[in-house]
């Protein structure tokens, strides 16, 4: 006999494809998901960023030196691009964008002072050029809190009353005699009233400068040493300026070779060991600040400014050629999220009717928690010899080529 057996045959059911959309426990996080999504959607509409990948935009060519800081900024060119306007930067030394072959293939330039500006009108001299001023940054000298603390001991410097021990005011012709004296750091404690915690090491006193045939910061220390060097006067004739320059060249020899922009080296774990008084720009200095206290919570302490007693304003120029570079220089002069993001990149805006200059860096200083420096523009202004002679003055000392 043989076995036989019988199977059912097999059934399918086939599942409502709607049925887990309905369940509670994928209704809610996905419910979250798309109203979040489109409240994203929304502010981007209504921001207008949504479309930026969608317009057109322009590319504006630009020379400049140190503030690129503000071009380079991430939200600057956030900014910029919402207008429709991508800045594309060459970066190269202020004095030596004068001599360019091709400074007429770009939009705009903005060398970091009067005097180089000057230089491009007078190239130009005939063509279209328009000129805008949307900030700007005293000359100051970064150093290490010892050093000022050393250069304070000796009678030097003198720490500001309400500057959180971050800034100091430097007299420029006794630091002249210090570096001209050949005075070391260990000799320097060795003569002070209170030598406790100051530096001792056989190092000469001196500020490491940018090479002033290049940069417009090294050329107007130049300016300022010579200024503070004769008596708080600049020379008034081409035999004074040349006297003046020979004296002063061993000042400016002993640094060895020049850099170009010492700030960002100064600001960098490495910066001692590099050199302990450096000639930058303050937004630099305060741009760290800022940095800084976003990783931190707390200030730099370590880092201290000089400000010169006998001050000069360095005012850059947004000198326009095209349509195009007007359109830059209306916007980082008139629009307001470009005047506030200078600021928290340390610049000092110009003053509107509504707020003085440099009153929107005070504030921003406030809510950041930093001491507001008392000096940067300061009442002794250290005028520099007409365009001329400080030309034949940085040619004798940088042995420009």
């Amino acid at each position: 006999m043989v076995a036989t057996s019988t199977r059912a045959e097999p059934q399918f059911t086939i599942a409502d494809p709607w049925a887990a959309f309905r369940q509670k426990r994928f209704l809610l996080p996905f419910g979250t998901s798309v109203v979040t999504a489109l409240v994203g959607a929304l502010l981007l509409v209504l921001s207008g960023t949504a479309w930026l990948p969608f317009r057109d935009v322009t590319v504006v060519r630009v020379m400049m030196a140190s503030k690129r800081d503000f071009f380079e900024d991430a939200e600057v060119r956030r900014i910029m691009q919402s207008h429709g306007i991508r800045v594309q930067v060459t970066p190269i030394a202020s004095r030596e964008l004068v001599y360019r072959d091709d400074l007429d293939d770009y939009d705009f330039v903005l060398p970091s002072g009067q005097s180089v500006a000057n230089v491009v009108r007078e190239r130009r001299r005939g063509k279209v050029i328009n000129t805008y001023r949307p900030f700007f940054s005293p000359i100051v000298l970064g150093t290490y809190r010892e050093y000022a603390k050393a250069l304070e001991a000796a009678g030097v410097a003198k720490r500001q009353d309400n500057g959180g021990g971050l800034y100091y005011d430097l007299s420029l012709p006794r630091f002249v005699d210090l570096v001209e004296a050949g005075t070391t750091w260990s000799k320097l404690a060795e003569e002070a009233p209170l030598s406790e915690g100051l530096p001792r090491n056989g190092n000469r006193i001196i500020a490491q400068t940018p090479d002033p045939c290049l940069a417009y910061s090294g050329a107007t220390f130049l300016g300022m040493v010579a200024f503070a060097r004769n008596g708080n006067q600049a020379p008034a004739d081409e035999e004074s300026a040349a006297r003046l320059a020979k004296e002063i060249k061993p000042l400016f020899d002993i640094e060895g070779q020049h850099g170009d922009d010492l700030g960002p080296k100064y600001v960098t774990p490495e910066g001692r060991s590099f050199a302990t008084i450096v000639v930058i720009y303050e937004h630099q200095y305060l741009a760290h600040q800022f940095r800084w206290i976003d990783g931190t919570g707390k200030p730099d302490e370590d880092r201290v400014l000089l400000y010169p007693e006998e001050q000069h304003e360095t005012a850059p120029e947004l000198l326009a050629f095209t349509p195009a570079g007007n359109r830059v220089g209306e916007l980082v002069t008139q629009d307001p999220a470009l005047r506030r993001r200078a600021v928290e990149l340390g610049f000092r805006v110009y003053g509107t009717q509504a707020s003085p200059a440099g009153s929107e860096l005070t504030a921003h200083l406030v809510r950041r928690g930093l001491p507001v420096p008392g000096s940067g523009v300061g009442d002794t202004e250290a005028w520099l010899p007409d365009l001329p002679l400080l030309e034949r003055m940085i040619e004798d000392v940088g042995g420009c080529r």
